[in-house]
C-alpha cells in the first residue's frame, strides 16, 4: 500500500514539476532580462584590499594573542571598525553599529589584562573569544539595536541580548554590530525597503544570497571575522557560499534560537530554523558554535573537541539532484565537487562512493510545502504582531504592489501567496509528503551512520545578478532539504572560478555529528585555501606584502 502511495506522489510530483517548469520560464525571461539592464546602471567599484595584517588573522588567533598581550584589543575593534567603514558605501551590509561601546568594552578588556591573576589557560577556557569582534544578523537580538529585519515602517529595538548573543558575549567576543537582512528574513536574495540591497564583495553586481547575506558580505570582505546568522532554507549557507566563506546550519535544538524574529509558535519550527555560525576561517567554526551554547550536556554531546580521524570516515555524494524544477549544476560546481573527491580519495585512501537518492528529487517541493504549512511566522500580512493567524488580504497587497503603491519587498509579499497555496494541500497530500520525507531521512542515515558524510552542491551557481532569485528560488531545495530532515551541513568554499567568483559545497553528516562536517571543513581549507580576499590576491600575498 505504501510502495502504491509513493508511486502515485512521484506521479503527482513529476507533473506539478513540469507545471513549475513551465510557470517559471517567463518568470526567468521577465527577470534575466531586469537584473541584466539594471546591472548596466547600478556599477560600484571593488573593494580596496586589505591592508591591516590584523584583519588576516582567525579568531583563534585574534583571541590568543589578545590573552597572552601580543597584541591589544582596542587595536583589534579599531582595525575592524576601519575596514566596516571603508567596504559599507560599496556592499551596503550594516543597519545599525555600536562602535564606540565596542571600543569602551575593548579598552575594558586591556585594562583588565594588566592586572589579571588567572593564567592563559584559564582565560582561554572562561573566555575563548576574548576580545574577538562579532557581527550579528540583524534579526539576532543585540541590546539596544534594531531587531527589526527590514520591516519598513517599524520600529524594534532588542531590550536584552538573545540568549546565543549572551552565551558569546560571556566567552569574551564583543558585537560590533548588526548586518542587513531581506525583509523579515524572507528571500535568498539581501535586499529590504529600510536599508536597501546588499551586495557581493566580489562582484557588488552580483547578490551576496540571503537572508544572512549581511554578515557573509562583511565576512567576505574582510569587515568580520566571526559572525551569527540564521538558517531555515539554507540562509547561513548560500551567502557564505556566494561570498567565499563558511556557514554551518547546526543539529537542531544546540544554540539558543530565542528572540529571533521573525518566528513561530509551531512544534517544527526549532526543528527546521537553526542558528549559523559563520566564519572566516574553518577553525574558527567549532569555537564559535560551542561558545553559543551554554549547556554542558549539550556541548558533552556534540564532542566538538574530539579529534576526528578522516581516514576512517565513510564519503559519499551527490553532485546533482533530478528535479526538473531545478537548474543544471554549473560546471565551476562539479569542477569542485570534483576536486573534493579527488583530494579525500587520494589523501586519506578512502573510497567516495557516489550514491543516488531518487526521493531528493523532490526535496525542493517537500521542503517548500511541508515547511509553509507550520504556524505563521512573522509576515508583512498579520494585522498585529500579537496575532499570527490573523491575515491581511493578499490580494491587496498584489494590487497595491502593481500600482507601485506598496511598501514591501516583492518577496515578503510573494512569500504570502505560497503560504496561501501550500495552506490547500490535502491532509492525504501533507501525509504522502510526510512519507517520502520519512524515506530520505532512512536512506540518507543508512549511508552516513554516525560515522560518514555526504558532498552535496550547496547551491547550483556561483552568485548570480541581483533579482534573478525569483526564478531560480526552487533550486534551495539543494538547503532546506537537510533543514526538513534535521541534518548538520557545513558550506566550504574551494575555488575562484574565472569571473573571480567563490564556489564551494556544503558537507551534511548525521544529526548531532557535526563534528564530522566541521573536520572536513578545515580539511578543505587546508587543501584547498579556503576564503581568498575578493581583491583578487591571493591570502598569503596578502600577509606577506
Amino acid at each position: 500500500m505504501l510502495a502504491q502511495e509513493l508511486l502515485r506522489l512521484k506521479m503527482w510530483s513529476t507533473g506539478q514539476q513540469w507545471l513549475i517548469w513551465l510557470l517559471i520560464r517567463p518568470v526567468a525571461i521577465l527577470f534575466w532580462t531586469v537584473s541584466h539592464i539594471l546591472s548596466w546602471f547600478h556599477g560600484k567599484p571593488p573593494l580596496p584590499p586589505i591592508s591591516n595584517p590584523l584583519l588576516l588573522l582567525s579568531a583563534t588567533e585574534l583571541s590568543h594573542s589578545i590573552r597572552t598581550r601580543k597584541i591589544g584589543c582596542e587595536e583589534v575593534i579599531k582595525a575592524y571598525i576601519a575596514r566596516v567603514k571603508e567596504v559599507n558605501p560599496i556592499i551596503n551590509a550594516v543597519v545599525q553599529s555600536r562602535f564606540d561601546q565596542a571600543l569602551e568594552e575593548a579598552r575594558l578588556i586591556d585594562k583588565s589584562l594588566l592586572v589579571n591573576d588567572r593564567t592563559e589557560e584559564e582565560l582561554a577556557r572562561e573566555t575563548p573569544l576574548l576580545g574577538v569582534p562579532v557581527t550579528v544578523k540583524e534579526s539576532i537580538p543585540v541590546r539596544g539595536l534594531s531587531n527589526n529585519a527590514g520591516v519598513p515602517n517599524k520600529t524594534r529595538i532588542a531590550e536584552k541580548d538573545g540568549e546565543a548573543v549572551a552565551a558569546l558575549k560571556a566567552r569574551g567576543a564583543i558585537p560590533l554590530l548588526v548586518s542587513n537582512t531581506p525583509e523579515l528574513c524572507l528571500s535568498w536574495e539581501t535586499y529590504n525597503p529600510v536599508t536597501g540591497r546588499t551586495n557581493n564583495p566580489y562582484n557588488p553586481l552580483r547578490t551576496s544570497g540571503g537572508s544572512s547575506g549581511g554578515e557573509a558580505a562583511l565576512l567576505g570582505s574582510g569587515a568580520s571575522v566571526i559572525s551569527l546568522g540564521s538558517d531555515i532554507g539554507g540562509s547561513g549557507r548560500i551567502p557564505a557560499s556566494f561570498c567565499g566563506v563558511f556557514g554551518h546550519k547546526p543539529s537542531s535544538g544546540y544554540i539558543s534560537v530565542q528572540g529571533h524574529m521573525p518566528t513561530s509558535e509551531d512544534p517544527m519550527w526549532t526543528q527546521v530554523f537553526v542558528y549559523a555560525p559563520m566564519a572566516r576561517y574553518a577553525e574558527d567554526l567549532p569555537l564559535l558554535f560551542s561558545s553559543c551554547i551554554d549547556d554542558e550536556e549539550k556541548l558533552k554531546e556534540l564532542r566538538l573537541d574530539e579529534p576526528v580521524d578522516l581516514s576512517k570516515v565513510k564519503f559519499f555524494y551527490l553532485d546533482r539532484d533530478i528535479s526538473k524544477v531545478t537548474s543544471r549544476v554549473h560546471g565551476d560546481v562539479k569542477l569542485a565537487m570534483s576536486k573534493a573527491v579527488t583530494h579525500l580519495e587520494t589523501t586519506f585512501k578512502v573510497p567516495v562512493e557516489k550514491i543516488d537518492i531518487d526521493e531528493m528529487k523532490h526535496a525542493a517541493q517537500l521542503s517548500c510545502m511541508l515547511m509553509l504549512r507550520m504556524k505563521p511566522c512573522h509576515t508583512i500580512f498579520q494585522k498585529s504582531d500579537d496575532n499570527l493567524t490573523e491575515w491581511k488580504s493578499v490580494t491587496w497587497q498584489w494590487i497595491l504592489w502593481l500600482l507601485g503603491l506598496s511598501r514591501h519587498a516583492l518577496h515578503a509579499i510573494i512569500f504570502g501567496s505560497m503560504k496561501w497555496f501550500a495552506d490547500t494541500y490535502s491532509d492525504e497530500e501533507i501525509f504522502k509528503m510526510e512519507e517520502c520525507k520519512k524515506i530520505i531521512i532512512q536512506k540518507l542515515h543508512g549511508y552516513l551512520g554516525d560515522n560518514g558524510v555526504l558532498l552535496y552542491p550547496t547551491f547550483p551557481d556561483p552568485a548570480h545578478l541581483h533579482m534573478q532569485i525569483y526564478y531560480r528560488q526552487m533550486n534551495a531545495g539543494y538547503l532546506s532539504l537537510f533543514n526538513l530532515v534535521d541534518l548538520p551541513a557545513t558550506a566550504c568554499p574551494i575555488l575562484i572560478n574565472s569571473k573571480g567568483l567563490p564556489v564551494g559545497i556544503q558537507v551534511i553528516a548525521s544529526r548531532g555529528q557535526d563534528r564530522l562536517t566541521l573536520a572536513v571543513a578545515r580539511e578543505m581549507e587546508r587543501a584547498f585555501g579556503g576564503w581568498v580576499p575578493p581583491t583578487g590576491t591571493s591570502l598569503l600575498e596578502v600577509k606577506t606584502s
